[in-house]
């Protein structure tokens, strides 16, 4: 087999394990940002689309660090302007599981190509590899000013998203599908309170779970061979 040098190399470090060719990109993370994208593009409200966000620390660290909150001073109460996590609408998403379904695997002896990208260049590999179907659950809150604009939400997510949805991401030069389908029941929540006292947000919110459907392709090193590999010259014999 005739290949260069630096394609050999690059070889040889996967199939000895000194790169685990499963471990070079987030497969999760490229989902969930597919996902969102998703989302982005398919719900507007009065003709803006709906800002999907996942708060990577789980509180307001990132909304004080952005604001400038100096943490050597007596802290001050939290105002409410619009400001990036806390305008609207919008939405936050959080990811709540991954279910691996094992009996639904495929065939361990699929073949096909992927990419590595390593120094700055991008090598083609064929390999066997077997798919894995996984479910990705997403929580998802909208807040809206009024109980009118999360009618307006829910309208949009029965008119757009009713059906089994499938988009593509790309993972080790690979096209991944994916799909989700919502919920069948849907509830609205306010406050219901009017005695001028509470201090409870007044905004009105719409939660969802979804559940993205898609297959996490696992190679096997051992079978990992160099795309732009050919044998020159047969030989054989008794």
């Amino acid at each position: 087999m005739i290949m260069d040098s630096d394609t050999k190399a690059l070889w040889e470090d996967i199939r000895k394990g000194v790169i685990d060719i499963n471990n070079q990109q987030l497969f999760f993370s490229i989902v969930a940002k597919g996902f969102i994208y998703k989302l982005n593009q398919n719900l507007k409200l009065r003709g803006k689309n709906i800002p999907h966000y996942i708060l990577n620390t789980g509180d307001d660290i990132m909304y004080l660090e952005v604001k400038g909150q100096d943490h050597s001073v007596e802290p001050l109460e939290t105002t409410n302007e619009d400001f990036i996590y806390s305008q609207i609408p919008r939405c936050m998403v959080q990811p709540t599981g991954i279910n691996v379904q094992m009996d639904q695997l495929s065939n361990p002896y699929s073949h096909g190509r992927f990419e590595v990208e390593h120094n700055d260049m991008v090598y083609d590999f064929r390999a066997e590899f077997r798919r894995i179907p996984v479910t990705y659950g997403f929580s998802l809150k909208y807040y809206m000013d009024s109980f009118t604009d999360s009618l307006d939400v829910l309208q949009q997510t029965i008119a757009n998203l009713s059906f089994i949805n499938i988009f593509k991401v790309m993972y080790l030069g690979q096209q991944i599908n994916c799909s989700y389908q919502i919920p069948d029941s849907y509830q609205t929540e306010y406050m219901m309170e009017f005695d001028g006292l509470s201090v409870e947000s007044k905004y009105r919110t719409v939660s969802l779970e979804l559940e993205v459907s898609t297959n996490f392709p696992t190679l096997h090193p051992e079978t990992i061979i160099p795309s732009n590999a050919y044998i020159r010259k047969a030989t054989g014999g008794i």
